[in-house]
């Protein structure tokens, strides 16, 4: 089985801090965007098939594929999973993957949310998920870049 370098839940998926900042910290072979929405998306697969990061290959998969994908690769291959939402996740833990620790980015305000953290507001069944993910004794840090002083979430 291959081995994860991150998990990132960030609304804007791929993006210049990942690029630059995030696999710098925390290289990777391949890339997974780990989201039902985002691998089923014509638009998504599009886009994702000219954007590509130098000497990365980059995977759009549901949750339930990604963990397979991860537990069927051979050793020496090591992924950075990137995610919307932290219900994809406990998606990835119920498939399976064993997670002990995820970085939390951006999750844009937008209607129905809460800000948990400086940057992070989460609809309620997003804030369920992060409240499983804490019970199951997942880490999560959050952090824009990894230069940033690591918060943590506001779920009370």
């Amino acid at each position: 089985m291959g081995r994860v370098s991150l998990i990132r839940i960030d609304d804007r998926l791929i993006h210049g801090q990942v690029t630059t900042a995030w696999l710098r910290v925390y290289d990777a072979n391949t890339i997974i965007i780990a989201n039902e929405r985002v691998a089923a998306s014509s638009v998504y697969k599009s886009i994702f098939s000219v954007a590509q990061v130098p000497g990365k290959e980059i995977l759009l998969l549901a949750p339930a594929a990604a963990a397979e994908h991860i537990q069927k690769s051979s050793p020496n291959e090591t992924f950075f999973i990137i995610t919307p939402t932290p219900v994809d996740v406990v998606t990835l833990m119920d498939n399976g993957l064993e997670v002990k620790k995820i970085n939390v980015g951006g999750l844009q305000g937008r209607p129905n949310t809460r800000k948990i953290a400086k940057v992070v507001y989460a609809t309620p069944d997003e804030e369920q998920a992060f409240i499983q993910l804490e019970t199951r004794g997942v880490e999560m840090e959050v952090q824009m870049v990894p230069t940033d002083r690591i918060m943590y979430l506001d779920l009370k």
